[in-house]
């Protein structure tokens, strides 16, 4: 398979902490990852340097096949969806954008639309909100959709441009038990449709969804451990990674975690 992202020896200090501590850690075509790991493990600021938003200290970052400081890395953005809180700084663009304008700003990378767009840019808009359920919102502004609707028109708005990759930073955060599976049922629908390449940002186990093939498990920023689903999600990996003892069961093809007194 094709190699999308890695990282060789990626080590990231701010201000003398140590924030990434020697990463490796390989995406190839058609994988789906979750990378798991408590608050400030290092997950954002890791997936972040994608996107050119944070630079390596050392070590070599490569993405779809090129070397991040030896490359244009606007192309790279370009071939990258995101979605995640760090999209409510434009909250006083989104609140006055329909459904519909949200989604078809995606396939120019903008907040907002100033691009001259085509008929078949609002028809494949309207495609992917049908394929997330949300036609009944095509035409109602941002600010009245619920928190659940926001996160969803968002995600059709990353897959109007057909990304090789798309970040998922905690799209669930401060959503209730319901918006939550609906987002989750939409990611494992879209994950069957689409090609791109799905790095699901998370620090609950429950979240990862059957779609997802594989897990990077990050601990005050080194990799613990990466790889294929079922071999990373274990009781002793999960133990360490979060410093308490924890219990594994699998069901319906997710995992769910119980806490063991000490």
């Amino acid at each position: 398979m094709t190699e999308l992202i890695s990282y060789e020896q990626v080590r990231f200090v701010r201000q003398d902490k140590v924030i990434l501590n020697h990463v490796n850690w390989t995406v190839k075509e058609g994988e789906h990852w979750a990378v798991l790991g408590l608050n400030g493990s290092g997950k954002s600021t890791m997936l972040n340097m994608m996107g050119g938003y944070e630079f390596p200290t050392s070590g070599t970052i490569r993405v779809f096949g090129h070397e991040y400081g030896r490359y244009n890395w606007e192309y790279v953005k370009k071939r990258l969806g995101f979605v995640g809180n760090t999209l409510n700084r434009f909250l006083e663009t989104l609140n006055t954008e329909s459904a519909r304008e949200i989604v078809v700003s995606g396939r120019f990378n903008s907040i907002g639309l100033y691009e001259k767009t085509e008929a078949a840019d609002w028809e494949k808009a309207d495609e992917l909100l049908a394929s997330l359920r949300l036609s009944y919102l095509a035409d109602k502004p941002y600010r009245f959709m619920s928190q659940g609707e926001q996160r969803r028109v968002l995600i059709a708005r990353a897959f109007m441009a057909e990304p090789d990759a798309m970040i998922l930073d905690e799209p669930c955060s401060g959503l209730d038990v319901r918006a939550r599976e609906e987002l989750l049922t939409a990611l494992e629908q879209q994950a069957g449709r689409h090609k791109t390449s799905l790095l699901y940002v998370t620090h609950h186990i429950e979240e990862i969804f059957p779609a997802i093939t594989h897990v990077a498990v990050l601990k005050e920023g080194r990799m613990l451990a990466a790889g294929e689903k079922k071999s990373v999600l274990t009781s002793p990996i999960l133990s360490e990674a979060f410093g308490l003892p924890v219990e594994l069961e699998w069901q319906n093809e997710r995992c769910w975690l119980k806490v063991l007194s000490n």
